[in-house]
């Protein structure tokens, strides 16, 4: 925990939280967290009150320049804080005093208080974004009315759940998307572009089949196609109006062949999908989580780029295999590297190692995100000076144990 402006630290104060059986804090929504807090005071302390908060909660922040709404100031654009926050549950418990007491002087020695927490089961998953984050956090505060608190607290991990089989007949539709273009002012023949992946549902471990149909009746060679797998998150702020923000985690990319004019190509890109957040569009109304397959196609002398865009959804149990073609599941397993069995697998090359897993967290994006609407800059993270600390949110940077400084 580091320092701020609102808490003080004391060398003389040792503060610990450990979860019953979970040491790495990962939970399910709809657990129910348990653990011990432990206090050690190498001296007398005087404090109005000892508070255990358990909560969680979602906030997006950003700084963007907003433009004048009425004709005096069309041309003003002045620089403005968008914010929200939505919370999930939250609960305080004194363990010494209240929060309007007197101060009481507690003494020298090791103090252990447990404690214990539902968790919603329809909470979201924890997702940490420059733009945003859905935290899940314990926190101690030694209250003293005449001083800064002492505050001390550890994040946990909370994954949501996500059954594909629940729309079972919606996951298993394909999902398919051309686009036909032609050059030189309409000119050439048409370039006509066609992408699918045979289902809509996938959960980690399995693999994404994008099959790609270059048919090129123009002149006009088509230098590269990039295959892209990426996660959309979808920040909204409440304050001062409600605006919309997009940023791109690209998870996967690939570029395949070139395609020569009045050549037909055929494609097939398998992508293994590593551990992640699940789509997430309803749980949490102020940062929602979507994927997606992006196809790019680069013409030879040629600005345009042209994009063909598949949605997938990402579950975190997947549909059961039986729906699977076996082709399907043969191609799974050479993602997987296990090899075919059949040896009858006809997709292109697969390297033998598996992509690294992705965290729960979110992954700094390789494309730049961008603002909507009447915004006229790339919205900044806000300072610390610029964001009001909610109650529970005091304090909040990430923690690890570790003794205080002198007052």
């Amino acid at each position: 925990m580091g320092k701020d402006k609102k808490n003080k630290t004391s060398k003389h104060i040792k503060c610990d939280v450990q979860f019953d059986d979970n040491p790495q804090g990962v939970f399910r929504a709809g657990d129910t967290v348990s653990g011990t807090v432990e206090i050690q005071l190498d001296k007398p302390k005087k404090f109005r009150g000892i508070a255990l908060r358990i909560n969680g909660f979602a906030a997006t922040s950003w700084n963007a320049k907003l433009a004048g709404t009425d004709a005096k100031n069309s041309k003003n654009n002045k620089k403005t804080h968008f914010n929200g926050r939505e919370d999930y549950f939250g609960s305080v418990t004194y363990f010494v005093g209240s929060d309007v007491g007197n101060p009481l002087e507690v003494l020298a020695g090791v103090y252990r208080y447990t404690f214990t927490c539902e968790i919603p089961p329809n909470a979201p998953s924890s997702k940490e974004g420059k733009y945003g984050h859905i935290r899940y956090v314990v926190k101690l505060s030694l209250e003293r009315p005449w001083k800064y608190d002492h505050v001390f607290q550890m994040p946990f991990v909370v994954k949501s759940h996500a059954d594909l089989s629940v729309a079972q007949e919606q996951m298993l539709k394909p999902a398919r998307a051309e686009l036909v273009q032609t050059f030189y002012f309409g000119l050439t023949d048409p370039l006509i572009v066609t992408a699918a992946t045979p289902r809509t549902g996938y959960a980690p471990g399995e693999v994404i089949e994008v099959s790609i149909h270059v048919n090129n009746q123009s002149s006009v060679d088509v230098r590269s196609i990039t295959v892209k797998f990426q996660r959309v998150d979808t920040f909204l702020s409440q304050v001062p109006i409600v605006k919309q923000y997009f940023e791109h985690t690209v998870m996967e990319e690939r570029t395949i062949g070139r395609v020569a004019g009045r050549n037909d190509a055929v494609f097939e890109e398998n992508i293994l999908i590593g551990s992640t957040v699940p789509t997430d569009d309803e749980r949490c109304k102020i940062i929602m989580t979507r994927y997606e397959v992006e196809i790019m196609i680069r013409p030879v002398r040629s600005r345009k780029k042209l994009v063909l865009t598949l949605p997938v959804v990402i579950g975190t149990v997947g549909l059961p295999k039986t729906l699977y073609p076996m082709e399907m599941l043969s191609k799974e397993r050479a993602a997987l590297g296990m090899g075919t069995g059949d040896g009858t697998l006809t997709s292109s090359p697969i390297p033998s190692e598996s992509p690294p897993p992705y965290p729960d967290d979110a992954i700094p994006s390789t494309s730049k995100a961008f603002s909507v609407d009447n915004l006229t800059d790339v919205p900044t993270a806000p300072s610390t000076d610029d964001v009001k600390e909610h109650e529970f949110e005091k304090g909040s940077e990430p923690y690890t144990p570790r003794d205080f400084d002198d007052d």
